[in-house]
């Protein structure tokens, strides 16, 4: 991995987790320091955040971007609209393997005690299980920049609102429709499991 991307991948995990707070000011140097690498790397890493929409860039220095109403209704709007399309046609395709892995990932975010970063990991990993399948590369990749940006808002839904047991009871309907093979209907869970998230969260922003 290039300095530059180990500095991005820092970064964003940092930002989505909401260890480095909207509105904080993120100077080159200051990073560049951080990470022990030249200003050059950071700049580069800046500019990939900027273009997820992560920061905003003023100058030598970066600025994380705020959580907005408008923001979470774009992004939630636009997986509602493409996820469930990647679960139809990756739905038939699940196999025995497959649907283990999905169990053992289900399994997994049962655990209490795992970390807010590690749920969202496993929880990417679950539904990537049928979203691989689909044989839609480019729908593949806008769901997973799609994810990357909706990150932060989940890790609010996790660690901040709570509220979040309807989670792992969604993702055992999606499962069992998956099990069975019923595409449509494992393409509107899909859907009403993201519409419920935004809802949460919505409301927690709308309300704060």
């Amino acid at each position: 991995m290039s300095a530059a991307l180990r500095v991005a991948a820092g970064l964003r995990e940092r930002v989505s987790s909401g260890q480095v707070p909207p509105g904080t000011a993120l100077s080159q140097a200051g990073l560049a320091t951080e990470y022990g690498v030249s200003r050059i790397p950071v700049r580069d890493a800046l500019h990939q955040l900027a273009g997820e929409g992560l920061v905003e860039l003023r100058g030598t220095t970066a600025v994380v971007t705020p959580l907005s109403v408008d923001d979470l209704q774009e992004l939630y709007e636009l997986r509602e609209a493409v996820e469930p399309v990647a679960t139809r046609l990756g739905t038939p395709r699940v196999g025995r393997a497959g649907i283990t892995r999905m169990t053992r990932l289900l399994a997994e975010m049962d655990d209490p005690g795992l970390p807010p970063g590690t749920w969202v990991e496993t929880n990417a990993a679950f539904h990537a299980e049928v979203y691989a399948l689909a044989g839609r590369p480019r729908m593949i990749a806008l769901v997973e920049q799609l994810r990357r940006l909706t990150d932060r808002y989940l890790y609010l839904h996790l660690d901040v609102i709570g509220r979040a047991a309807h989670l792992q009871d969604e993702h055992q309907q999606i499962l069992s429709a998956v099990r069975a093979q019923d595409a449509p209907a494992a393409a509107e869970l899909t859907r009403a499991h993201l519409a419920s998230s935004h809802a949460v969260v919505l409301d927690y922003l709308l309300t704060d």
